[in-house]
């Protein structure tokens, strides 16, 4: 080897050491593009206006507190790649690889970040976005955490194993759109303590708990996909305490409960697709709290073991023009409409939403009949839960099957489902 490619490899090796130690600093409103390698964390840019552009660029964030700081108003981040963050999983102050403090209309594009305790913390950042990025995490804090930052949006992202995918808190108007959440230890998307947020357009599969919308008014979710939620806590969406909000065109599929609405005035549920779940809708009432009220209109229920319990007996809870797959097909007038109501719940269905150890007993020739007969006796309170204009039922034969499908063994598993007594 001569000498002068020794001194190549030399200045090179120096040029690489130097981009591992060294961060530049910045002026506000500076466009830095940053050359690619792996460069030592952690940093705080408390600068406005920098566009910090990182393709190929790693920040180390050195295995103590948050690799990056964004602490300053319309700060752009683009294509980083951040590991090593600490190990801190305290829910509001985790260790994250990026964390945004006051940091207003800052945007974080294309963020990929894999094996971190939180892979963005934001806090009093009115505006800010995410988008594109891609976490995986430890299973210990959430993917992103949104406190106190209305207006802020998680867009077009794809989150794994955290505790909760995306958590909201104090977030009006916030937006998570278009993102796939995934094996969360605990909820997939879950919103707290917010107004008018829209939530559409998500993937939310396999996390032990789908979506949360709690204590919050005027949300919009729509388009969403809840899918593989089973266990004895595990429902696809939870509606605690959510008034005058908005929830359709979601597809809600093989969770242990489809819909579990708590204390939950004023929503409208319409045009969701509810099938192969355990409870399609469960409706209850929390000790001390108000009674629910729902409008359920147009959606779809099919091949759930039960379509809808309600244990709340204060419960207005109208149902119009939904399809059952039980419901009578005779339609004598062909205008769609099946022409004989259609009673979707029943008090057995009630028993065992109280005590799940019943569906063993399920679909008995006696608890049939017993169903049966009460669907016929106009009298009782619960055909107020009828619903008197069934859509008639159009269905793909690949789409027919059995209420049995898995979701007999799925009850079995409930013995520990006392949370709901």
């Amino acid at each position: 080897m001569g000498l002068g490619t020794t001194l190549i490899m030399l200045a090179a090796l120096s040029l690489s050491t130097a981009q591992a130690s060294s961060l530049p600093s910045l002026n506000p409103g500076q466009r830095l593009l940053l050359p690619p390698g792996t460069y030592q964390g952690p940093w705080e840019i408390d600068q406005p206006g920098v566009h910090l552009v990182a393709e190929g660029v790693v920040l180390d964030g050195g295995g103590q507190g948050s690799a990056l700081i964004l602490a300053a108003p319309g700060i752009v981040v683009e294509g980083l790649t951040v590991q090593n963050v600490g190990s801190q999983s305290d829910f509001y102050a985790p260790d994250a690889a990026v964390w945004l403090v006051e940091c207003l209309a800052c945007r974080l594009e294309g963020l990929v970040a894999e094996g971190v305790t939180t892979g963005v913390r934001m806090e009093g950042s009115l505006g800010a976005v995410v988008r594109g990025a891609r976490l995986m995490g430890t299973a210990k804090g959430p993917g992103i955490t949104i406190f106190e930052s209305p207006g802020a949006a998680v867009l077009d992202s794809y989150l794994s194993n955290f505790l909760d995918g995306i958590y909201l808190e104090r977030a009006d108007n916030a937006r998570v759109i278009g993102n796939e959440v995934t094996g969360s230890t605990r909820y997939g998307l879950h919103l707290m303590f917010s107004h008018n947020v829209e939530l559409a357009f998500n993937q939310v599969l396999d996390n032990r708990v789908g979506s949360a919308l709690m204590y919050g008014r005027g949300a919009h979710y729509h388009h969403n996909v809840m899918r593989g939620h089973r266990g004895p806590l595990a429902f696809g969406l939870l509606v605690h305490e959510l008034a005058d909000s908005l929830l359709e065109h979601n597809t809600i599929v093989s969770n242990t409960i489809g819909i579990l609405a708590v204390s939950a005035e004023g929503n409208t549920f319409q045009h969701n697709e509810l099938t192969g779940n355990g409870f399609g809708l469960l409706i209850q009432r929390a000790p001390g709290d108000g009674a629910s009220s729902a409008l359920l209109s147009h959606n779809r229920f099919l091949n759930n073991l039960y379509d809808v319990a309600v244990d709340d007996p204060d419960a207005n809870v109208i149902l119009h023009g939904n399809t059952f797959d039980r419901a009578s097909p005779l339609d004598l007038r062909g205008d769609g409409v099946s022409d004989l109501p259609y009673l979707p719940s029943s008090t057995f269905a009630l028993l065992a939403s109280r005590q799940p150890d019943l569906t063993v007993f399920a679909l008995s020739p006696g608890i049939l009949l017993w169903e049966q007969a009460e669907a016929a006796v106009p009298g009782l309170r619960l055909m107020t839960l009828a619903d008197h204009a069934p859509q008639r039922l159009v269905v793909e034969p690949s789409e027919l099957g059995s209420s049995w499908a898995g979701w007999l063994l799925v009850a079995l598993a409930l013995g520990g489902w006392r949370w709901l007594r």
